[in-house]
């Protein structure tokens, strides 16, 4: 070989070796999550072609270029209807179910026994089951999934799930174990601490890209939950905006302006996060989320069309906002699979190079197959499985979703059956269960097979239940 043709070798050689180092890179992800934000909660369009599905007096630019850049999901759902079930269902990659975790609240954290009864049961015909509410030492998170395959983990801003904080559940940098108090900023200057929070993540980020190091960050936005916090200035810019112009009342004008900012203002934190992910030169190689840990109605100027809201598992406190951008995924996709919260573990564990096998107790499914836009029977067609058995602002139910069709069975009616078809009707307007017996039938079967299987706790009768009690009838009152 002569000496030109050897050199060509080595820069082939070194070329490919290259390329294979760079594609056997693992990649990093920021997982960012908003606070009681509804499906239609920013400016983006989460289906296509759907109006109401976008905020029409929202501002996100941040989050539509993050849309542009990435692919837009419009059947993502909560794993609950409140923040703290569903914050420990993203943790583990089990459902509410499971984790037994259900509800707010730190009830009987050390002996997680179960609990019956309480002052919302009273009166009631069913004494539901205390929500554990903590997180259990046994159920591993993202963190510590993640750990064995070299990751360095954060969680910054609100965990609202106990069990001691995050540093006693693998992540190395944290903000301890917070909850909504701590989202109530004193600083005028950093409304619900979206700055503080941003700068905390920017300067984890900074850390792990000098180290050489992959890392998992999760900001847990306090906004928009209540208490409404905004800068002034933005305000001021939201009240010119002439959707919000055009509201008479002016009571509603102020709301719908103040929450309107509320979400600009962290619309404008991601940006400064995104940012700084540029100049490190690691946007390439990182997969950045963002969502919502819940549902709720919330002021925009625009007609109620979700029935529900937080709490409840209707569209309306469970269906969320979902944008994933990385690499492999295509800029301005879409997928329109059902998919909910607890599928992350399972597809940062996937994405990360680890063996989905080892994982324990999931009830969550990778979504690779979907981010790379192609096709997949199994997530198409699975059981997706919801759990609120409490009395707290909703009536005790559950819920099974497959495909179309959402199941819901509430136990305070035992022998009635609900069944909605989303496609056709997305308020879940229409009981149609009359009409599909077989569906009736197969869809709550599969609930009694995955409640026993996982051991759920359920409500039981209360023998001291007020004879002049009216339970909540779903086919009389669209909440």
């Amino acid at each position: 070989m002569n000496r030109e043709k050897f050199s060509y070798a080595l820069i082939f050689c070194g070329c490919f070796f290259l390329a294979l180092s760079s594609a056997a890179k693992q990649p990093n992800f920021i997982f960012i999550l908003a606070d009681d934000m509804p499906w239609y909660g920013t400016a983006v369009q989460m289906e296509e072609g759907f109006k109401a599905s976008a905020g029409q007096t929202r501002r996100t630019p941040v989050i539509d270029q993050l849309a542009r850049d990435g692919m837009t999901f419009s059947r993502a759902f909560a794993p609950a209807g409140m923040c703290a079930p569903s914050r420990c269902s993203i943790q583990t990659g089990m459902s509410a179910a499971r984790t037994r975790f259900s509800g707010n609240g730190n009830f009987d954290a050390k002996t997680r026994e179960v609990i019956y009864g309480g002052r919302r049961s009273k009166g009631k015909l069913v004494l539901e089951p205390q929500p554990i509410g903590s997180l259990d030492p046994k159920q591993d998170t993202i963190a510590e999934y993640l750990k064995p395959l070299g990751y360095a983990s954060a969680h910054i801003g609100k965990w609202h799930i106990y069990g001691g904080g995050p540093g006693k559940h693998g992540y190395d940098v944290h903000d301890g174990p917070t909850t909504n108090n701590e989202g109530n900023s004193e600083n005028p200057e950093d409304p619900k601490l979206i700055f503080s929070i941003t700068r905390k993540a920017i300067s984890f980020m900074e850390t792990q890209a000098k180290a050489g190091k992959p890392f998992y960050l999760q900001v847990s936005h306090y906004a928009e939950h209540n208490a409404v916090q905004c800068l002034p200035e933005t305000v001021a810019q939201c009240l010119k905006l002439k959707g919000i112009q055009g509201i008479t009342s002016n009571a509603l004008r102020k709301r719908v302006a103040q929450r309107t900012a509320m979400v600009l203002d962290m619309d404008r934190s991601i940006g400064m996060l995104l940012e700084r992910l540029d100049e490190l030169g690691l946007s390439n190689n990182t997969y950045v989320i963002f969502m919502s840990d819940n549902g709720h109605h919330r002021d925009t100027g625009s007609k109620k069309f979700l029935r529900g809201n937080k709490w409840w598992l209707w569209e309306g406190g469970i269906r969320v906002p979902m944008i994933v951008r990385g690499p492999g995924i295509k800029g301005d996709s879409r997928c329109d699979v059902n998919v909910v919260g607890y599928d992350f573990l399972p597809t940062f564990v996937d994405l990360a190079g680890g063996s989905l096998d080892k994982l324990r107790d999931i009830d969550g499914a990778s979504i690779t197959s979907l981010l790379k836009g192609q096709q997949d029977r199994k997530l198409s067609d699975r059981f997706i499985y919801f759990h609120y058995p409490h009395h707290r602002n909703t009536a005790p139910h559950s819920v099974v979703l497959q495909g179309d069709l959402k199941y819901f069975r509430f136990y305070e009616q035992p022998d009635s059956h609900y069944l909605y078809n989303l496609k056709y009707a997305i308020g879940e307007t229409e009981n149609i269960a009359a009409q599909n017996k077989s569906a009736v039938v197969r869809l709550s079967r599969e609930m009694d097979r995955y409640h026993l299987a996982v051991k759920a706790c359920l409500p039981k009768p209360n023998p001291d239940a007020d004879s002049n009690y009216k339970p909540f009838d779903p086919d009389k009152t669209w909440e």
